[in-house]
């Protein structure tokens, strides 16, 4: 994340400059030999229509995200209704959760209250210490209100998964959410066999709509798990696809500012 708001911010900087030097070389007071005052305050001009593009372009990007997150935030409360109401109360390793029938996986839903919901059988399916693994890990994602997080990352999937920078981004951080969970489950008692162990055996989660489950990240989670570093976010070679947007937004922008 810090190297593509990095990215982002050398290009918006290296436009900002571009448009400000076009603007004092070739601005009309300055063709017509006016004091340097003059040709400065020409290319203000420039550089506020500039802004003005640019402020129009931010408040479009940012409509359309506003309503993909009201989107995605509807979708999981619907989501969160239909697993309340199907949910018998109980007690697993010292949590209340919500035991429902034919669920894939343990998850946690609610934007505000979030609620952990575990399959019916899942007392069947883990051995004890499994199951307490599971259950702090899904205590973590309570506490931190995960299914938010989740929701946001939702929201801007379809913008960012258009590019493979993108897609492995936010990849990265549904794992990074999942292996915070781990580590608060390792750090209150459990062990990382039993959290492997359990992961494997619950496999592939069947809902979506932002919930933080269980059986999510996996392959990233079992390496953590199994002591290899986190992957490195990234490398240079990963922006290769942005250089030709960046370009041809430079060059509209240089095209507006000579008309």
């Amino acid at each position: 994340m810090r190297a593509l708001v990095g990215f982002a911010s050398l290009a918006t900087a290296g436009l900002l400059l571009a448009c400000l030097a076009f603007g004092l070389g070739t601005g009309p007071d300055c063709s017509a030999g006016m004091a340097p005052a003059a040709c400065l305050g020409g290319s203000v001009g420039s550089i506020r229509n500039l802004f003005g593009l640019v402020a129009a372009i931010g408040l479009t990007v940012g409509g359309f995200v506003a309503v993909s997150i009201f989107w995605q935030a509807h979708r999981h409360r619907r989501l969160s209704m239909l697993l309340d109401r199907t949910a018998s109360p109980a007690r697993l390793a010292g949590q209340d959760v919500g035991l429902v029938s034919g669920l894939a996986a343990p998850c946690v839903a609610g934007l505000t209250r979030s609620r952990i919901y575990c399959p019916a059988d899942l007392v069947e399916r883990l051995s004890e210490r499994e199951l307490h693994a599971v259950v702090l890990h899904e205590r973590h994602h309570q506490l931190v209100h995960a299914p938010l997080r989740l929701v946001i990352l939702a929201a801007l999937a379809p913008a960012v998964e258009r590019l493979e920078i993108g897609r492995r981004w936010a990849e990265r951080r549904r794992a990074a959410i999942e292996i915070a969970a781990d580590d608060h489950a390792l750090d209150a008692g459990a062990r990382p066999p039993e959290l492997a162990r359990a992961l494997l055996k619950l496999g592939t989660a069947s809902l979506d709509g932002g919930l933080p489950s269980y059986a999510s990240a996996s392959e990233l989670r079992l390496r953590h798990l199994m002591g290899e570093a986190s992957p490195s976010g990234p490398g240079l070679g990963s922006y290769r696809p942005l250089v030709l947007p960046v370009g041809v937004f430079a060059a509209c922008l240089a095209l507006g500012l000579m008309g």
